[in-house]
């Protein structure tokens, strides 16, 4: 589940903004809320609303208060909130980045729906490093953190966990259902390389010759297979994630 806050006063580019928003994660099947308000004072008439989104972004030049404004206000209510601005203009970058702003996305037709979503990815990939997912497994159920699962191997009818500082040898790790469904319960970092393999890119070392190294442990290393069908889009992902979860 992730909670994002659009605030723009111009009502149809804030429908825009929405829509790119439902689309991106209906697509992707993620939960989500995304509540669109038109000033800041709108956005910060409920406080302990603010202090629940995970994102909020700020059109920069609003009537009113100004996507500054509101940001400062924000900061002043809560510090883990992701803040991205939103502008027609190139040249307040800096400015942003003093209310520690995720993103800067200027209104480029051509590519404001591309960063905008690339900028949710960012959040997404952040937001669930300390969740935790409980695995109904074969004979158990447990709950671990899902920054902890390294990868899982598809095994006919069957999947298999490796997750950190626990025995992979045991058999207790094992779960019934498909590769497809397991992935589904995890975020975008989590990349599907083979028909047999999803990988969590915070334990992908590198790829090289069709292949993937994944640390498993301080001082062991495993190869996987790469599908050569998916070797660009494994690629492009590997290097579009890797440095958010580093």
């Amino acid at each position: 589940m992730i909670r994002i806050a659009i605030c723009d006063d111009n009502r149809p580019f804030l429908e825009y903004e929405k829509k790119i928003v439902d689309d991106y994660l209906d697509g992707n099947r993620i939960d989500h809320v995304c509540d669109i308000y038109e000033s800041g004072n709108a956005l910060l008439a409920n406080e302990a609303r603010v202090k629940d989104y995970d994102l909020i972004v700020l059109d920069y030049q609003m009537d009113g208060l100004t996507g500054f404004d509101t940001a400062q206000r924000i900061n002043t209510l809560c510090s883990n909130v992701a803040i991205a601005f939103a502008t027609n203009f190139y040249d307040f970058t800096r400015e942003g980045y003093k209310y520690r702003a995720v993103r800067y996305l200027v209104k480029q037709e051509k590519t404001f729906a591309s960063e905008f979503c690339e900028c949710i990815e960012f959040v997404l990939s952040h937001k669930s490093i300390n969740e935790d997912i409980v695995l109904n497994l074969y004979d158990s159920s447990i709950t671990v953190k899902i920054d902890d699962l390294i990868y899982i191997k598809s095994d006919d009818h069957y999947v298999k966990y490796c997750i950190k500082d626990m025995d992979t040898d045991t058999d207790h790790l094992i779960r019934r259902c498909s590769l497809d469904e397991a992935g589904k319960e995890l975020p975008e970092r989590f990349i599907r390389i083979h028909v047999r393999y999803i990988v969590n890119v915070k334990y992908a070392m590198r790829i090289h010759n069709g292949k993937m190294d994944v640390r498993i442990s301080d001082d062991e290393m495993i190869t996987l297979p790469i599908a050569r069908n998916k070797a660009d889009a494994v690629y492009k992902k590997f290097c579009l994630l890797k440095g958010a979860v580093l």
